[in-house]
């Protein structure tokens, strides 16, 4: 009973970290997108056209110019005070969130950006075991704090304390590592081939 409830916390957990995300940024682009129908209204009113395909001028354009601002808005980021204000934002706001970094990290990856906030996926010895694990921080030369993901819910886990010996590097990303978990290990034979060296630290 009490791995039952177990799992079935670990499994509501994941599906709010998968869920909230999605539904903020719907919500927000939906709201975005109205607002700049009614901006873009009088303009459409010009126009000899009411609906393409169904679909109203006035919420295609309005889509158009949130896409034309998204592309105004990468290229401002690529300047170097852009860069320096989100810099900030993560580090006085974002940090705090938990489990912020290595979803960030993990976006990017899935998406191709390369970036230096993926942490380091590691095998775990954990009681004659070995358990796939995410390497958080170093505490000395000896001792790295660890994060072990849950399946098929990731996102919750346990953090522990574990002596360089008893780690292996893997040379996965967190993503792959994620989808070992999320599939119960179902194609993991195919993501570790050839990625379980003796590599440790």
């Amino acid at each position: 009973m009490k791995t039952f409830l177990n799992f079935l916390k670990t499994t509501l957990i994941g599906g709010v970290f998968l869920i909230v995300p999605i539904v903020i940024v719907l919500l927000i682009f939906g709201k975005v997108i109205e607002i700049l129908r009614i901006l873009v209204k009088p303009i459409v009113k010009e126009l000899p056209l009411d609906t393409i395909g169904g679909v109203t001028v006035a919420r295609l354009v309005a889509f158009t110019v949130l896409i034309f601002i998204c592309l105004i808005a990468g290229l401002i980021a690529k300047t170097q005070k852009a860069n320096q204000f989100k810099n900030w934002i993560e580090t006085t706001l974002l940090s705090n969130i938990p489990g912020y970094g290595m979803i960030k990290g993990m976006t990017e990856t899935a998406i191709g950006i390369e970036n230096n906030t993926d942490n380091e996926i590691i095998l775990v010895d954990i009681e004659e075991t070995w358990q796939l694990g995410i390497l958080m921080d170093k505490l000395d030369e000896e001792l790295f704090t660890v994060f072990l993901p849950g399946a098929p819910s990731p996102m919750s886990g346990d953090v522990v304390f574990v002596k360089k010996e008893r780690i292996k590097k893997l040379d996965i990303t967190s993503v792959e590592a994620f989808k070992i978990q999320k599939k119960l290990g179902v194609d993991s034979a195919a993501i570790l081939k050839g990625k379980m060296g003796s590599k440790s630290f």
